[in-house]
C-alpha cells in the first residue's frame, strides 16, 4: 500500500493496517490512477524524451510506449544539427503542396498520426540525422503499491482529493463527494494560474432585472 493510498484510508476512517470495507484496494487505486491521469493531462506534468534515427526516404515511424501513452509533442529537434522542427498536420501539407510525400530533403517539420506514429517532412534525403523528440506522456495505471507515482508533489493532495470524490459518490454521500471534487479543481486551477469566482449573470425580463450566480470552473 502506498502513501497516496493510506492518505485515502485514513481520511475515511479506515486502518491503514487492517481495513475493514476496503480489503480490495483495487477501487481506491483504480481512482488515484485516474487522478494522475487527468493531471497529466491538464498539467503536462510527466515527460519522456525519444531518439529517433532517421533513414533515407521513410516518411513515418512508429513510438513504442511501454509505461503509457502520448499525450503531445512538446518539441522536435535534429539533435545532430541542433535545429528545432515545425509542427504541421495533413490538412496544412497538402495545402501547401499536395506532392509533398514525393520531395525529399532534410526535414523541417513533424506531424502525428493518431497517437503512435509521427512523420517527418520532407522525407529524409539521408540516414544521418537523428530527432529528439520531448513528449508530454500519460502514464498508464500503476498496478502495484512499488510502482512510481508519476504526480508531482504539489498535486498529491488533488489525487486524494479525486479518490475521496469518487469513493463518496460510489456510497451516495454527494455533498462529501461535491466538497472533495471541488477541492481536487481549486487545487488545479491554483496551479493552472486559474482563481476560483462567481460570475454575475444579469438578465432582463418583464422590465424586470433578475441576477443568476453560475459557478464558474476553475
Amino acid at each position: 500500500m502506498n502513501a497516496l493510498e493510506k492518505q485515502v484510508l485514513r481520511l475515511i476512517g479506515e486502518s491503514v493496517t487492517s481495513p475493514d470495507v476496503f480489503t480490495d484496494i483495487q477501487p481506491i487505486r483504480d481512482s488515484i490512477s485516474d487522478a494522475i491521469q487527468e493531471i497529466v493531462m491538464l498539467t503536462g506534468g510527466y515527460h519522456d524524451r525519444f531518439t529517433i534515427p532517421l533513414v533515407k526516404d521513410k516518411t513515418f515511424y512508429r513510438l513504442s510506449l511501454h509505461n503509457g501513452d502520448l499525450g503531445w509533442i512538446e518539441s522536435a529537434w535534429l539533435s545532430n544539427i541542433q535545429v528545432p522542427l515545425e509542427q504541421t498536420d495533413f490538412i496544412m501539407l497538402n495545402h501547401h503542396d499536395p506532392r509533398w510525400m514525393q520531395r525529399s530533403s532534410r526535414p523541417v517539420e513533424y506531424f502525428m498520426i493518431g497517437t503512435e506514429v509521427v512523420g517527418f517532412t520532407p522525407k529524409p534525403a539521408s540516414s544521418s540525422d537523428v530527432v529528439e523528440l520531448d513528449c508530454v506522456v500519460i502514464p498508464a495505471p500503476y498496478t502495484t503499491d512499488k510502482a512510481r507515482l508519476k504526480v508531482r508533489d504539489a498535486y498529491r493532495y488533488a489525487t486524494v482529493n479525486y479518490a475521496l470524490s469518487e469513493y463518496y459518490a460510489s456510497r451516495g454521500d454527494a455533498p462529501k463527494a461535491e466538497q472533495h471534487l471541488e477541492l481536487y479543481g481549486n487545487v488545479l486551477g491554483e496551479r493552472l494560474g486559474y482563481v476560483p469566482a462567481r460570475e454575475r449573470v444579469v438578465t432582463a425580463t418583464s422590465g424586470k432585472v433578475q441576477t443568476h450566480q453560475t459557478e464558474v470552473s476553475p
